[in-house]
């Protein structure tokens, strides 16, 4: 009986710490592909996306796994949230503007 228990921790504590993993290394939402590839990016890519776009005056932030870019075009002033691990947009919920 008790090896029937010693197995049932162990089958487990491993299907707890598989999901742990999964849910660590899944990625968060995937947002619309901002440079193709599903690979990590640089900040110069994400300069020269803005750029090739028509952006000007382009400034960009590392902000952890994020890249935060300001770049100006016709007049206005747009923010860019860009993943850096797959170089899809990040949405940017955070309104502290308030």
């Amino acid at each position: 009986m008790n090896r029937r228990l010693l197995m049932a921790l162990i089958c487990g504590a491993a299907l707890t710490g598989a999901t742990g993993v999964w849910i660590a290394t899944a990625a968060p939402t995937k947002g619309p592909v901002f440079i193709a590839g599903d690979q990590p990016v640089t900040e110069d890519q994400v300069r020269q996306k803005l750029e090739a776009d028509g952006y000007l005056n382009v400034l960009i932030l590392r902000q952890g796994r994020n890249f935060e870019a300001m770049a100006a075009k016709d007049g206005k002033v747009a923010k860019f949230v860009v993943d850096a691990q797959n170089g899809r947009l990040v949405n940017d919920d955070d309104d502290d503007d308030d």
